[in-house]
């Protein structure tokens, strides 16, 4: 298992980056490796997503789903899985008292078995560094466009 990991702070309220963060529609808009999504309701623990990269079709199962809090979504495109964990907590203001902005915290596990060879390749894989910056950017980047405080 390789882990890549990532904060970010978003000038949005935890309530406004929650509701992006979980509309499986907003996905590919900042998930680098998703093109589109399969229309989906209200997610919770266990909602399945069917989502597409360019010609493969993959699954994202929710496996966390605390309000406002955590959310974390597995993610299998031909039996390779990884986990996504986005945890959110209040900043802004003096010692965080305003709640004006928050503080996106996302890892990244790959879950990649091949034992401990497997593990080595695939720990410094600059790819998904990248990947986890990409997503921390466009994430802030769409929820602040949505919902600034200026």
């Amino acid at each position: 298992m390789a882990k890549f990991e990532r904060e970010v702070e978003i000038d949005a309220s935890v309530d406004n980056t929650w509701l992006v963060l979980t509309d499986a529609s907003h996905w590919p808009k900042w998930l680098p490796f998703m093109d589109s999504v399969t229309p989906t309701g209200p997610l919770s623990k266990g909602s399945v997503v069917g989502w597409a990269d360019k010609d493969k079709a993959g699954t994202a199962t929710v496996t966390i789903y605390d309000q406002g809090k955590e959310f974390e979504i597995v993610t299998d495109l031909d039996g390779d899985k990884d986990r996504h964990n986005f945890t959110l907590r209040s900043s802004g203001g003096f010692f965080g008292l305003s709640d004006d902005e928050v503080k996106v915290e996302y890892k990244l596990d790959t879950l990649s078995g091949g034992g401990i060879i497997g593990r080595f390749l695939s720990a410094g894989n600059p790819r998904d560094m990248i990947r986890v910056k990409s997503t921390t950017t466009a994430l802030r980047k769409l929820v602040e466009e949505q919902f600034s405080n200026n």
